[in-house]
């Protein structure tokens, strides 16, 4: 029964990867009510698997990191999507990317799992760009989304540098 408990958070994480494609194919064939019920639904599996993690406390290394990939494949997915459609510039998924590179070299470097303040959240501000972008299909929102990824990144790269440099001080 453990081991049945253990797997749910993975196994409603890896559904909002399944749901992906479904998502991508009722965008391009402009079926606004399913891909809103798309989204909604892959946003809160993304809720759903972290608190059901928590609660049955059944958390591990492996869910962390399959959250945080299928996270990026999602988020990158959906932006190649609007990128191919002429809503973004091509260079905002090498900003996501970068983030996403960041992340997993520096908690390689680390030898843990470290989230900062700001990396923290840098997901669902990005999960956020793309809910705005399917709400409102506007170039003002498209320019609005891409400031605040060029900002957050930014910014979550810097935190994370801030960050080290803190912690090489701490240590000399």
């Amino acid at each position: 029964m453990w081991a049945f408990k253990r797997n749910i958070p993975n196994a409603i994480t890896s559904i909002r990867l399944t749901a992906l494609p479904f998502l991508i194919c009722s965008f391009n064939l402009e079926l606004t009510f399913v891909v809103y019920a798309l989204f909604l639904f892959s946003i809160g599996t993304d809720f759903l698997d972290g608190y059901i993690a928590r609660k049955t406390q059944s958390t591990s290394k492996f869910g962390s990191h399959l959250d945080t990939a299928v996270d990026f494949l999602f988020i990158t997915g959906m932006y190649g999507v609007f990128i191919t459609k002429g809503m973004f510039q091509p260079w905002i998924l090498l900003l996501i990317t970068l983030v996403f590179a960041q992340f997993i070299l520096t908690n390689f470097y680390a030898k843990q799992t470290i989230y900062d303040p700001i990396g923290k959240y840098y997901g669902s501000l990005l999960f956020g760009g793309i809910g705005l972008t399917l709400l409102f299909p506007l170039q003002i929102i498209y320019t609005i989304v891409t400031v605040g990824i060029v900002f957050s990144t930014a910014a979550a790269l810097l935190s994370r540098l801030v960050y080290f440099y803190a912690k090489k001080q701490k240590h000399n």
